[in-house]
């Protein structure tokens, strides 16, 4: 659904002279990155720190000043939301915002005839948008990275055009994902998130602690195999 612009002021700021550090705000479409890494058959590679992958993928000279994860849990599936609380505490521990959507059931019917509900994950792509938006009208970034494959953020970088035309708007593609191509058009720049990449941004170890006080623990199923080391970049 396209956003109404209707009214809304220019933002103020953005880079004001030559030489100037750009500040850097990195939005995550948790859910398009997270199938991405799943895809890769590679586990351990789910348990990546989103801000050292922020760090990676703004451009050398620039300021990373926020990094924005949205995401939600499905209840219903214990052990998979056992491993999202975990994740969850570890971004946290980092920095990282955590904007929680939510997870609805949904009437499907199989190809047998047979009707079920499907839980379908709600609220992501708005929590994304908004933040984009929100966050260009209050000054907190020159430039935007946003994380998804999705087309559903096409109307988001066009807002960014359109009414924050002092900011920049760049796709950043999940590893082994193509950039959508409608989001392009509407794009300042393009970056690729690589598998490399990824495993040069895990946490540290099996455990965060802070302060002598365990915030988090990696989930066995994340745990990387025995002997691994990641790929030099």
């Amino acid at each position: 659904m396209p956003i109404d612009a209707t009214g809304l002021p220019v933002a103020p700021g953005g880079p004001s002279a030559a030489g100037t550090v750009l500040r850097a705000a990195v939005y995550i479409d948790g859910f398009n990155l997270y199938h991405a890494i799943a895809d890769l058959g590679a586990p351990h590679l789910k348990w990546v720190n989103l801000r050292a992958l922020s760090e990676r993928i703004i451009r050398k000279g620039e300021r990373l000043e926020r990094v924005v994860w949205c995401t939600a849990v499905n209840t219903k599936n214990t052990q998979k939301m056992l491993r999202w609380r975990a994740y969850k505490k570890a971004q946290e521990s980092v920095g990282v915002a955590v904007l929680v959507g939510h997870f609805t059931e949904e009437p499907r019917r199989c190809h047998q005839g047979h009707d079920y509900f499907h839980p379908t994950e709600k609220e992501g792509d708005v929590n994304l948008a908004i933040s984009v938006i929100s966050d260009g009208h209050l000054n907190v970034y020159d430039v935007a990275y946003v994380v998804t494959a999705d087309s559903d953020q096409v109307a988001t970088a066009k807002m960014v055009m359109d009414r924050l035309p002092e900011k920049q708007f760049i796709s950043v593609a999940p590893p082994g994902r193509s950039h959508s191509k409608e989001i392009i058009t509407n794009s300042d720049d393009t970056r690729v998130i690589r598998r490399e990449t990824l495993e040069n941004c895990l946490f540290d170890g099996p455990t965060i602690i802070k302060g002598g006080e365990l915030i988090a623990a990696r989930p066995p199923l994340y745990a990387p195999p025995e002997g691994w080391q990641p790929a030099a970049i």
